[in-house]
């Protein structure tokens, strides 16, 4: 049951770091993405990558809140 909340806490503390990095577009991030999902996509698109992907990792550290 801890075990759900530890991973929520962390779920939620990762989301900021990346929500965070997004926001202030931080260069490592946007050059690691556009790095992983390929080399034709824009600067916003990678900024959008990482807002979405924060999102869905905020969900479900709140899912893993619920389940505990």
């Amino acid at each position: 049951m801890t075990g759900w909340i530890i991973g929520g806490i962390a779920c939620m503390l990762y989301a900021l770091g990346v929500g965070f990095a997004a926001y202030k577009k931080s260069p490592g991030l946007i050059k690691l993405i556009k790095m992983k999902m390929g080399k034709k996509m824009t600067d916003k698109g990678a900024v959008t990558t990482a807002w979405v992907a924060a999102g869905v990792v905020f969900a479900f550290g709140i899912v893993c809140f619920i389940l505990a």
